[in-house]
């Protein structure tokens, strides 16, 4: 189903990505995980995941790493109260009560259908034990929502950084996501269930890697941001 969004505003996450929050209509209902095609001007159609979740009911959220692209600087070219279109919710990268031994393994701004569906857990109260994220990116400046997500409040619940600058970062894994410090990291790998989202280069790397580990490929799911219009 296509609708109009009304622009609400901008709100800077990290030096080089923005959240962009608009009206919800009181129709619109998803699944957090899901995204929807965003379209900002004639020829400017893009897939974002939603990152704010289905019980936040003020404002719908897309946060987007901006490149420059003629994409981005329509973005940023919003005012409040323009109304752009949308299309969706779609996507099946979801969590259902019966899923358990959660893993997410996170690269850049993959991190927003897992901040939906972490935030959600939050609001719902239904949360598996033990939820580990695993979440990789250039320098602790690029965190997108590093703070929000240091202190979810959910049972057992661990954020690891994985950064190839970790400085002034304690505890964080110096490098790339890898089936080693996915080993260290992760007990129990047999029975896990891993949510891998992030660029098509990493997503792809990770799952070779989970692989190599003995991880069943039914155990993987994926949520590919190929491009960055």
């Amino acid at each position: 189903m296509e609708r109009d969004l009304s622009f609400i505003e901008r709100v800077e996450v990290t030096p080089t990505a923005a959240s962009f929050r608009f009206s919800r209509p009181r129709d619109l209902d998803f699944v957090a995980g899901q995204y929807m095609l965003v379209e900002v001007g004639p020829g400017l159609i893009h897939p974002l995941s939603l990152s704010d979740c289905p019980a936040e009911r003020g404002f719908v959220e897309f946060t987007k790493r901006m490149t420059g692209s003629a994409y981005c600087e329509r973005l940023l070219a919003l005012k409040s109260g323009e109304r752009i279109k949308v299309r969706g919710p779609q996507g099946s990268f979801v969590v259902s009560d019966r899923d358990g031994g959660l893993v997410f393994i996170v690269g850049g701004i993959g991190i927003t259908p897992i901040r939906s569906i972490l935030k959600e857990m939050v609001a719902t109260g239904a949360a598996p034990t033990g939820m580990l994220l695993l979440y990789g990116n250039r320098d602790r400046e690029d965190i997108a929502f590093a703070d929000e997500l240091a202190a979810l409040s959910l049972p057992g619940f661990r954020m690891v950084n994985v950064l190839e600058d970790p400085a002034g970062m304690a505890g964080a894994w110096q490098g790339f996501i890898s089936p080693e410090i996915i080993r260290e990291e992760v007990a129990d790998l047999p029975g896990r269930l891993f949510m891998v989202s992030g660029p098509p280069v990493m997503v792809k790397a990770v799952g070779a890697g989970l692989a190599s580990l003995g991880v069943d490929e039914g155990r993987v799911r994926t949520d590919v941001f190929a491009g960055y219009e």
